[in-house]
């Protein structure tokens, strides 16, 4: 069923059709008395040539649009996911694979058939099938589901969420049947997506659920930026399970082939999490390797997740920062004393008076240096002068530098809207009241991940949420479309649609502000005060530190030219793994360049002939070149380049290994808990392949599995086109030859 309509984007057409009468009524009064006479039949000619030229212009000038919309009623269909990656190839029973034992990929490829009928699968009408490693890809021959081989590197299961939205524009999916372990290795947490979709999961879940006896690391965590000389903290974090209490384990961490550090550690409990930390010192640029090493158990599942590897790109400066303040305060006061106090960062502070002077003098641009990081801490007030907001907007939108913004109860809204699209916050001074209330903080689930929120181990990030209530103002702040809210604030355990925290990406700036203040509250609050009860020593650490130092993490961690980014899709591979490079170029208002000329050089390890590739445009500014046939085990380094009419555009550099680590082994058992949060949250079910038998029947039973009307739309712009204008020019030199020939004045 399809249908079509004009709609006028300039007007009414009441409006066009007034002008148009008014316009025929004037070529007739024109035309009343010609000289020299002609016949009425010439005459009226001229009049309709002279009409339709301008009922042509006047259609341009009213810009017509033209809707075609069909609609159809589609039948549902489900999407089939099988899982791709390595981790296929880990027992389906146990935890160590022995010869001869049937793997995880051989019980799903028997449980596919045995669940769904071949004539189904083969109907690509009623199943989509896809497979998912390190993205999702439909699978081209849906009669050869057996081809699977189990290959890719890495699990996103993230990305299944991301294609099947994109594939429901045209299709009725209305059930997702999904075959994997649940051990994504790359991407965000699929729970989120998933849940934001809302399409029902039937998840079948591959693997062996019980803990086996292991030892693993499972994060190494560091600032991706250092600094010559300044230490930072490593952290370090294991998983153990089928423990006898009072084993021991012992972590190494290396500098390339240098060890910087060694620890032992007691495991006291049959399963848990342990936390180590070292200090790293960098003494000298580049990106160097940091590799993590655990020592075996006698028995262990596995010793391939007993490594963990991360590069570091190391700077010969300190980050500057600078902190405005509109007054002394508590919040000002730890603030100055965590910047103070940290090695890898240098602090200019502007703390106003009573009036717009500054304890510490007029700060002007030259007196500040170079700046990497603004803070605004209750700035600006009414007295704040337009000069230091000046400095400060310039700082922010024309030099573009990271910015964290805590409000006060002093903070003048007024002034503070001078600074525009500076912030990632917005609000409305009039609507504002300096009334206060306090608010409580929790965490947006579709940005729990985010590394403001990182904790240490064996605590849950839900821990945030416990944090004593900031203050609030009742003024209504607003997230700029292109932020993200990482927390919304509570009122009595009732979440608000008042974000608390916001944070921005922009150009080659990160941003984020709280909209609420009282932040010395958290450094009565201790993290970690559980570990120090147990009698593990002072293992307890400063909720506001902590929150701080995330912050610092992230607003500081930036490259050296964001214009130019080329980096492989990943740090790590395994040999012989695909391997893509990516591109992003752009100019010097941060406006992608489309046309560059992007290259990257790659070195290797001795007796590596070292290799140079073109990358291929992609469309907006991005570029992508593949190795399909991977690389041989080893450490590889990067260089790529941009260029443009002959001209640098920017470079950037980096390292990746091959083969060091597979991370795909790093996780041996099956992840039931995040398969089941998938299936509760978006109304499926959850199964393991010998509870699978009902599968399609729940599908087929569900009141979701119905038809649905899908409706297409497509505009065309019939003003915008060339044969308009061929008509007026047609008609009105048709009119212009006719007077001629006639002798017309």
């Amino acid at each position: 069923m399809g249908r079509l309509s004009l709609n006028l984007v300039a007007g009414p057409w009441w409006l066009c059709l007034l002008i148009l009468l008014a316009s025929v009524g004037i070529a007739i009064w024109s035309y009343r008395n010609t000289i020299p006479r002609t016949t009425p039949g010439k005459r009226n000619t001229l009049i309709v040539l002279r009409s339709l030229g301008l009922a042509a212009l006047l259609f341009a000038i009213f810009q017509p649009i033209l809707s075609s919309t069909t609609s159809e009623k589609v039948t549902p269909s489900l999407a089939l996911v099988l899982d791709n990656s390595q981790s296929m190839a880990l027992p389906e029973r146990g935890h160590a694979l022995a010869p001869g034992a049937v793997t995880r990929r051989d019980v799903m490829l028997r449980s596919v058939h045995d669940v769904i009928p071949q004539a189904i699968i083969g109907d690509e009408k009623q199943v989509s099938l896809y497979t998912v490693g390190d993205q999702t890809r439909p699978f081209p021959n849906h009669t050869s589901v057996d081809s699977i081989q189990a290959t890719t590197g890495a699990t996103d299961l993230s990305s299944i969420f991301r294609t099947i939205r994109d594939a429901r524009k045209t299709a009725n999916t209305e059930a997702i049947v999904l075959y994997t372990d649940g051990a994504f290795t790359a991407g965000e947490n699929p729970v989120f997506p998933a849940q934001d979709l809302g399409v029902p999961v039937y998840a079948v879940g591959l693997g062996d659920s019980t803990e086996p006896r292991d030892v693993a690391l499972t994060e190494l965590f560091t600032n991706e930026v250092a600094t010559v000389g300044a230490a930072q903290p490593v952290d370090i974090t294991l998983h153990y399970g089928g423990i006898k209490p009072g084993e021991h384990v012992t972590v190494e961490l290396f500098e390339e082939s240098q060890k910087i550090g060694e620890k032992t550690i007691e495991l006291s409990r049959p399963m848990g999490d342990e936390a180590v930390s070292f200090q790293y010192t960098p003494q000298s640029e580049g990106t160097k390797k940091l590799t993590a090493r655990l020592s075996a158990l006698s028995g262990e599942a596995t010793d391939k997740n007993n490594l963990r590897i991360t590069y570091v790109k190391v700077l010969k400066n300190k980050f500057h920062v600078v902190l405005f303040a509109g007054a002394p305060s508590s919040d000002v006061g730890f603030l100055r004393q965590f910047f103070s106090e940290n090695p890898t960062l240098s602090l200019s502070t502007y703390i106003q008076k009573q009036g717009p002077e500054f304890y510490e003098g007029t700060p002007t641009r030259d007196k500040l240096g170079q700046v990497d990081l603004v803070v605004l801490a209750g700035f600006p007030i009414a007295s704040s002068s337009e000069e230091s907001i000046a400095l400060v907007r310039e700082l922010l939108m024309r030099e573009n530098r990271s910015l964290l913004f805590i409000p006060s109860h002093q903070l003048d809204l007024g002034k503070l809207a001078e600074l525009g699209d500076a912030l990632p916050i917005r609000t409305n001074a009039r609507m504002a009241s300096p009334n206060e209330y306090k608010a409580g903080f929790a965490i947006n689930p579709a940005n729990a991940e985010s590394p403001i929120f990182h904790v240490p181990a064996g605590m849950s990030k839900n821990t945030w949420e416990g944090l004593p209530p900031l203050y609030k103002t009742e003024t209504h702040f607003d997230a700029r479309p292109e932020s993200q809210i990482l927390a919304w604030a509570t009122l009595q355990g009732t979440t608000m649609p008042e974000p608390m925290l916001v944070a921005r990406s922009i150009a080659n700036a990160r941003q984020l502000a709280l909209t609420g203040y009282g932040i010395w509250q958290w450094k009565l609050t201790a993290f970690g005060r559980e570990k120090s009860y147990e009698g593990k020593g002072d293992t307890s650490i400063s909720a506001l530190d902590l929150f701080l130092a995330n912050s610092m993490r992230w607003l500081t961690t930036q490259e050296e030219n964001k214009r130019v980014r080329i980096e492989p899709s990943r740090r790590v591979y395994q040999a012989g793994e695909r391997i893509d490079f990516l591109g992003q170029v752009y100019d010097e208002s941060m406006t992608p360049v489309e046309h560059a000329e992007v290259s990257v050089h790659i070195t290797g390890p001795q007796n590596f002939r070292p290799i140079d590739l073109t990358l291929e445009a992609t469309g907006n500014g991005r570029y992508s070149v593949a190795i399909p046939q991977g690389l041989p085990k080893g450490d590889y380094e990067y260089k790529g380049t941009a260029t443009s009419g002959g001209k640098q555009l920017g470079t950037d550099d980096g390292r990746f290994n091959v083969g060091d680590f597979n991370i795909e082994l790093a996780e041996p058992r099956m992840r039931s808990d995040i398969l089941r949060a998938l299936a509760e949250r978006t109304g499926g079910k959850f199964y393991t392949p010998e509870t699978a038998a009902n599968l399609l029947s729940d599908i087929l039973h569900s009141p979701r599995f119905q038809p649905k009307e899908i409706t297409n739309k497509h505009d065309y712009e019939v003003w915008n086109s060339w044969p308009l204008l061929v008509l007026a020019i047609v008609f009105f030199g048709a009119e212009w030859f006719m007077r001629k020939r006639l002798g017309m004045l």
